[in-house]
């Protein structure tokens, strides 16, 4: 068999996170550019309004549409208020640590996780994606917990969640243990390196070689260190075998699997004279519907590639979280209020420097003041506040973008019914009645 050479030089940064127009196929056909960055921001809008109310995605998949989403898009995550981003990022380490949780109190041994590692190196990539620390996660260094899955002695069958594994490491600039990145080596058949070992089927063999590929790219500084001479040639040899399995129409087989196959050789970059990559994009093309290839699952999977982006692609992205300002502080989420529900209605006043704001809102009944502001501002743009904890619960730092003064010595104070009816308690220890006003004032205690 005829190897392809490779351009190595650059292999350990492949990834390309192009704002506007990303250079697909090299980007001399500005048709297809055009149309790919259409494509895109149908496939990043419809991906993103699956997300359900409670910041999941169907069907767990949140970590892979988060992945998906930041790998299109690397704005996606960034363009969203504090309070989203919150929401999203918050979601995702819940899910996360149910697993955790149930395996550190259960004191079983690493082999009984209860999430595989492919799997946390999914949530891994997605949680750098989005700027969550691995290295701290609640008391949990995750790439020690997944280095010591990965040397586990019992046999490791699934390579595409294995390079899940490694993409999780490399991606964050962890060390990856010799005799997992042998492993992964040895992942293809080292006599027919256009099979795998445990997979006979040859779609599922392009995937598997697809991500061993995108592995092999972002590990290779490492690999080559710690002196792994073969790795080039295999992944010379994989890059070749994907080559190889191209149909006349372009595609490697279904959508997911040409999308793999279209980012691994973009990672690898593989040159466009021994592949038709526009023809393999414009096949993609036609597989979706206003954005949906299929479903979150199918679309997280395929979307990268629009961005001229792969599951390597990760170090340009999260260089951006240094710049990230930093969420809010967490406010607890109301119910949402059903027809039928028992509500109790009451009006906010708000005073300060002689203007005068009134809103009205309603709660379930038993709620206080502080979910009613916070139903309140989640409901009207013009009513916003910073609240912190103290001692003596929430207190109130700002309304309407007007703080507290204390060289001035202006606070906000709480009133009922009228001026000078100081509040006996603070925001979470008022609950209101029906058609009672409450008036925030910023008053001078100098």
């Amino acid at each position: 068999m005829k190897f392809i050479l490779l351009a190595i030089i650059g292999l350990t940064v492949a990834a390309r996170t192009v704002c506007a127009g990303c250079p697909i196929c090299g980007g001399g056909n500005s048709t297809l550019v055009d149309q790919v960055e259409q494509v895109k921001d149908l496939s990043v809008s419809w991906l993103a309004a699956q997300q359900n109310i409670d910041g999941s995605w169907p069907s767990l998949n949140t970590q892979n549409a988060i992945l998906g989403l930041q790998l299109a898009d690397p704005s996606w995550f960034t363009g969203h208020v504090p309070e989203e981003r919150l929401l999203t990022t918050s979601t995702l380490e819940y899910e996360l640590m149910q697993y955790l949780l149930s395996w550190r109190t259960s004191g079983d041994p690493i082999g009984q996780l209860g999430i595989s590692a492919g799997r946390l190196g999914q949530y891994m990539l997605a949680m750098q994606s989005v700027c969550i620390s691995v290295d701290d996660f609640y008391e949990n260094r995750l790439q020690v917990v997944m280095n010591r899955l990965l040397r586990r002695k019992d046999t490791f069958t699934n390579f595409f969640a294995y390079s899940f594994s490694i993409l999780s490491l490399c991606s964050g600039n962890f060390t990856i243990y010799k005799r997992s990145l042998l492993k992964l080596v040895h992942g293809t058949d080292r006599r027919h390196p256009c099979s795998t070992q445990f997979d006979v089927d040859p779609g599922h063999n392009i995937d598997i070689l697809s991500l061993e590929v995108m592995a092999m790219v972002c590990a290779r500084d490492q690999a080559i260190q710690q002196g792994i001479r073969r790795w080039d040639r295999v992944l010379s040899a994989r890059v070749q075998c994907i080559i190889d399995g191209q149909s006349d129409d372009g595609s490697f087989g279904n959508a997911i699997t040409t999308s793999l196959a279209v980012q691994a050789l973009t990672a690898a970059e593989a040159s466009q004279s021994t592949w038709n990559c526009v023809d393999a994009v414009e096949f993609l093309l036609t597989q979706q519907t206003n954005g949906d290839f299929g479903g979150v699952a199918s679309t997280s999977q395929i979307i990268p590639f629009l961005n001229c982006n792969n599951f390597g692609s990760l170090r340009e992205i999260s260089e951006t979280c240094s710049q990230l300002p930093p969420p809010m502080p967490s406010r607890p989420v109301p119910t949402v209020i059903e027809p039928g529900d028992d509500t109790v209605t009451f009006d906010i006043e708000v005073r300060a420097n002689g203007d005068v704001e009134s809103y009205q809102v309603t709660i379930l009944n038993g709620e206080n003041l502080y979910f009613g502001m916070i139903r309140l501002a989640d409901l009207n743009n013009d009513f916003t506040f910073e609240s912190s904890g103290s001692a003596f619960g929430e207190s109130i730092d700002a309304i309407n973008g007007v703080s507290d003064d204390s060289v001035n010595s202006l606070y906000w104070t709480i009133h009922i019914g009228q001026e000078g009816t100081f509040a006996p308690k603070g925001i979470e220890g008022l609950f209101p009645s029906d058609d009672e006003v409450y008036i925030f004032i910023l008053t001078d205690f100098s």
